[in-house]
């Protein structure tokens, strides 16, 4: 047995994933909300017997190591490793390609490039000026351990020296975790130069890249740059402090999202402890994906500028798909949240509890930017407010907004209301048009595979779900009873032969029949298809409250009956062929009568 097949006969998958999703039980299955798009209602299936997965919805199939490769965004090396320690299987066949080598590698560079910027920050002489920095900032040295944050040396080769000369860290490693540059003479020189450093961490607590913001806040030089993108670093999937803060946003089930790390930081110091901040101006799907797992309401607390508007608006389109209540934290004109948090702090924890819903603060700014006493101000409203009013669900809630659009525009509930309809109806809803765009890339592919299927075929499908529905020991037994029949929906002849053979097998030695044990010998695909045919939802609705055993006996019978039909027509055709031969002969003339007599008999088998 291979190392691999080790892991996964050691893991259940639905352990595994009901680690990261809400799983509820369905009978012999488990359901939730697809993690991979937006839906409202479960169409993502998971099956304990058979240990594979199946999205109904946008298509996403697999095993414990698909899923966790795309949920997770793990390379199958990392899965293999991370899926053995939990199972308390030591590896030793080396299955890492010389990509996992390389991360692997990259990661390690990453982490030593932490501590030694935190060194540099918290020990050594040359970061005084950094630390001086920090306390006039008043961030404690607590903080600074908390977040690791550390300081580059200004100079061209600090980090690279180290690195290099002392960890015998090659370039190339060094290149790809976007700690070095190249110049046009290919000599290579720190990206980051006298600069304090925020470690950037993915969701499982690994250094995947830098932050670093200049001390001079009068530099000429841009105050913050950030590490390139990398095999391990991407801006848009990363929050900075979710993986420090992940257990207090995990008791809280809100996070408060805000523009910058010191933000973070001050308010982690102030007692504010669930709170991250994207990196870039813009709240993305990966990010909703990520907080959708954890939390019910977001808080916002972004710029109230125009840029910040505007941010506002795409993580209510991204947030709201996956349900999640969005609010928004104000707090007084002219301040951020970091500064609020170091002279405020008492004042800024009471902003948090005073948050206002999105709705709310749309209405507001969009009355700042226009004049709503003049009719084009007040079109301009009704444009900008009217696609995210009428995404509201619930009626009581849409119709207190309606209420203060049509007080503050001064005119009646019912216009407004009026126009609220009109464009409803004109454009999709903001919500949907986000979970359309998120869904489409999902779907695509699994729309190109689908095919109508024929009337045979879904009664082929049929008979197989009703197979797998009787009890475990009946299985093989009533697999026999399909042995004469030539099955055309895609891979079923082949899953039916292997049962009937399996079956075989475990009656000569006298050992009871196991669907799981059956299902894990066999091929990936035949494992998906049996997955599909005992969970699929409209086969299981065909089912409901059924006599199973009257069920598969008439199944059986029209399925021998469109057999033997099928064969009628194959023959017919060959009956044809050989009728337009001017002399037949011997050979030709015996497999005419054959034919003629197998036609009669498989008519007689079809009425």
């Amino acid at each position: 047995m291979s190392q691999i097949q080790e892991v996964k006969d050691a893991t259940d998958i639905v352990t595994i994933i009901g680690e990261r999703l809400t799983l509820q039980r369905a009978g012999s299955y488990y359901k939730a909300n697809c993690p991979f798009h937006s839906e409202r209602s479960p169409s993502f299936f998971v099956n304990e017997v058979i240990q594979r997965y199946k999205c109904y919805g946008c298509g996403e199939h697999g095993d414990v190591f698909e899923f966790l490769e795309k949920y997770e965004g793990l390379t199958f090396y990392e899965t293999l490793k991370y899926l053995a320690e939990k199972a308390g299987v030591t590896l030793k066949e080396q299955v890492r390609t010389k990509d996992d080598e390389l991360r692997d590698e990259v990661l390690a560079a990453l982490n030593l490039a932490k501590e030694y910027y935190h060194y540099l920050l918290i020990t050594h002489e040359v970061g005084a000026p950094a630390r001086e920095y920090l306390k006039n900032r008043g961030i404690s040295t607590a903080m600074i351990k908390h977040f690791g944050v550390g300081y580059s040396l200004d100079s061209w080769d600090g980090l690279l020296t180290f690195l290099e000369k002392k960890k015998k860290i090659s370039p190339k490693v060094l290149l790809a975790a976007g700690l070095v540059i190249t110049g046009k003479t290919n000599r290579s020189y720190d990206r980051f130069r006298g600069r304090i450093m925020f470690p950037l961490k993915n969701n499982r607590g690994q250094v995947v890249g830098f932050s670093g913001r200049t001390l001079d806040s009068d530099a000429k030089e841009a105050k913050y740059i950030n590490s390139p993108e990398t095999m391990v670093y991407h801006k848009s999937s990363l929050l900075f402090g979710y993986s420090e803060q992940l257990q207090e946003i995990r008791k809280a089930k809100t996070m408060i999202v805000v523009e910058g790390e010191f933000d973070v930081i001050s308010s982690v110091q102030a007692h504010v402890p669930n709170i991250v901040a994207i990196k870039g101006s813009a709240f993305t799907k990966e990010q909703a994906r990520l907080v959708a797992r954890l939390v019910e309401t977001v808080y916002l607390s972004l710029d109230t500028d125009a840029a910040g508007v505007k941010a506002t608006k795409e993580a209510l389109k991204v947030l709201k798909p996956h349900e999640i209540d969005v609010r928004v934290i104000k707090i007084p004109e002219g301040k951020d949240p970091d500064e609020l948090a170091r002279h405020h702090p008492k004042e800024w924890r009471e902003a948090t509890k005073r948050s206002i819903s999105v709705y709310e603060f749309l209405l507001e700014s969009a009355l700042k930017q226009h004049d709503h006493t003049a009719p084009e101000g007040k079109r301009a409203i009704m444009k900008e407010i009217a696609p995210y009013i009428s995404e509201i669900t619930h009626a009581v809630e849409r119709e207190h907004y309606i209420t203060l659009l049509a007080s503050a525009l001064k005119v009646k509930q019912d216009v407004v209301r009026s126009d609220v309809a009109m464009y409803s109806s004109k454009k999709p809803k903001v919500a949907e048009r986000a979970a359309d765009q998120d869904q489409r890339a999902t779907t695509d592919n699994a729309k190109a595979e689908q095919r109508p299927l024929s009337g045979r075929e879904r009664n082929e499908r049929y008979s197989l779900f009703l197979l797998f529905l009787h009890e475990e020991s009946d299985i093989p037994i009533k697999a026999l009873e399909l042995k004469e029949l030539q099955f055309t929906y895609p891979g079923a002849q082949k899953l039916i032969t292997l049962l009937q053979e399996y079956g075989k097998k475990l009656a000569n030695t006298q050992q009871k029949f196991s669907l799981r044990a059956f299902s894990q010998q066999l091929p990936s695909d035949l494992q998906q298809l049996l997955l599909e045919v005992t969970t699929n939802p409209e086969l299981i609705s065909l089912s409901q409250s059924l006599d199973l055993s009257k069920e598969w006996k008439h199944t059986i019978k029209d399925l021998k009956q469109s057999s033997a039909q099928l064969e009628v027509e194959r023959i017919a055709a060959r009956l044809e062929e050989l009728d337009e031969i001017s002399e037949l002969s011997p050979e030709e003339e015996a497999e005419q009568q054959e034919l003629l007599q197998k036609i009669v008999t498989l008519k007689h088998q079809s009425v």
